[in-house]
């Protein structure tokens, strides 16, 4: 795709993001029910009537200052911006920051803001649908998917590079818990006790061309990373190609894939692909046609028969840095289009998986979710998925290649550059719209030369250590009533 396309994408991509007629269906109230006819009384006197109830508005908004679109911008905003506080929102937004996206008639934003408090912002977060973020995700989705060139809803057998292929892998967020959050997302427990802190599971589909996020979903710690693929691959779109680790490499995932027309790379453990090859042994490279039965402890999704599964094995032994690796994988794709070079190239691609999630929690400051209910921490989860994508998005249409490794530029980087456009963006004069092409092309411009440093071939692996300051005081452990209970109980021993 050519420069140009790819800046007219990336501004067709902000213009329906924050396009008022996109906001238009989510806050459009139910109409009113209709008033009953009066009734006269015996002298011809109109006879009142109490009024009856109102009835609930479905995604209804009370329009305020921080309208849907403002709302929406300030929490994608609040995720890129260093400073991730209530408070850095409202001085960026008394500063003139959002003057745009206010009304074309009547005072700019900054002018009717008098308040310096975060309560209206807050409410107004409270109030967003969180239906609202999942659908701008989906649109953010479905115009990078035209952008990378992505053509997965054909209905014949696409090409194997215009197949669309999402690299499937899970983490976990962790907040402070509070009764809400412990009853959605409870806290993780092991041998050791109850842990500190309420722990909420992810399930994420990269692109494996740009980056971005395809698909999502998030539950509490006690569902299996298997059990949310299953409602993943369900809202999938068809020809849709999963690259997973051994994790999802079950019989479940793989027939999940096959009922909704989409297929599967997986790699598998060696007791499970040992199994499946039923004591033939394999030679490195071979590529072995087989169906795969489930066994009695095989889960299955529900409503999915437990038939076989065709597909292929494929044994291939790698040497890397005097490491010998065994790599077992099984597909759903076709031995004539897909060759096992290829494959293995593909599911060399899945450790760029582990690299944007450590974008996402670190980059985006989401390893720690500040909230204390679960509907506002689902609502930061999709909101820091769209930051993201718009990072990856203007990443792309400045040349980076995730898949051909070229042009690599630096995450944090095309971060701030993107966080300060936007800044720029927001406090434009409102009579200044049509320069929005221009606008684009320079923060494309600008993130192309965010090049990442050229490293030596011989640089030696780091080992995975923290290196730890010695602390004053101990550590913290479990509720703030045990710990100061335990802490009175220390001084009158010591008294």
């Amino acid at each position: 795709m050519s420069a140009a396309l790819s800046t007219a994408a990336v501004l067709a991509m902000f213009t329906q993001l924050f396009s008022p007629r996109w906001f238009a269906r989510w806050q459009k109230p139910t109409p009113p029910p209709p008033r009953p006819k009066p009734r006269r009384g015996r002298k011809g006197k109109k006879k009142r009537r109490k009024k009856p109830p109102a009835s609930p508005r479905l995604r209804r908004f009370y329009v305020r200052i921080f309208s849907l679109r403002l709302t929406l911008w300030y929490l994608i905003y609040q995720r890129l911006n260093f400073d991730g506080t209530l408070a850095g929102v409202v001085a960026d937004l008394r500063a003139g920051g959002a003057d745009r996206l206010g009304r074309q008639r009547g005072p700019k934003l900054s002018r009717q803001v008098r308040s310096t408090k975060t309560g209206a912002y807050n409410q107004a977060r409270q109030r967003l649908p969180l239906e609202l973020l999942q659908a701008a995700l989906a649109e953010l989705a479905a115009t990078l998917s035209r952008l990378v060139g992505d053509d997965s809803a054909s209905a014949r057998a696409p090409a194997p590079d215009r197949r669309r292929r999402q690299l499937l892998d899970g983490s976990t967020l962790e907040m402070l818990p509070t009764a809400l959050l412990a009853e959605a997302f409870p806290q993780a427990r092991n041998q050791h006790g109850v842990s500190d802190w309420c722990v909420m599971r992810i399930l994420v589909g990269f692109c494996a061309k740009s980056g971005a996020v395809l698909s999502a979903c998030c539950g509490p710690v006690s569902y299996s990373e298997q059990a949310m693929a299953w409602s993943l691959l369900e809202c999938g779109r068809k020809f849709t190609v999963w690259i997973g680790d051994r994790n999802f490499g079950v019989w479940s995932v793989v027939a999940q894939a096959r009922h909704f027309h989409q297929d599967v790379v997986v790699r598998m453990t060696r007791v499970r692909a040992r199994r499946l090859c039923r004591g033939r042994p394999m030679a490195s490279g071979e590529d072995r046609p087989i169906d795969w039965m489930p066994t009695r402890h095989d889960q299955s999704p529900p409503g999915l028969a437990r038939e076989a599964v065709s597909g292929r094995l494929i044994y291939v032994r790698l040497t890397k840095a005097g490491c010998t690796i065994d790599l077992w994988l099984f597909t759903t794709l076709p031995a004539g289009e897909y060759p096992v070079a290829l494959l293995v190239q593909w599911y060399g691609q899945r450790w760029q998986a582990e690299l944007h999630f450590r974008s996402v929690k670190t980059q985006l400051q989401m390893t720690e979710l500040d909230v204390r209910s679960p509907q506002m921490a689902r609502k930061e989860f999709y909101a820091g998925l769209l930051a993201y994508s718009l990072v990856r998005a203007v990443m792309w249409a400045a040349g980076e290649r995730l898949e051909q490794g070229l042009k690599a530029i630096s995450f944090s980087q095309a971060r701030r550059v993107v966080l300060s456009r936007l800044a720029e963006w927001g406090r434009r004069d409102r009579s200044g719209a049509g320069n929005a092409s221009r606008w684009v092309r320079l923060l494309v411009a600008e993130v192309s030369r965010q090049t990442l440093p050229k490293r030596r071939r011989e640089r030696p692996s780091e080992m995975r250590r923290v290196r730890h300051r010695q602390q004053k005081f101990p550590s913290f452990r479990g509720s703030r009533a045990a710990a100061r209970a335990r802490d009175l109980a220390t001084k009158s021993t010591r008294n």
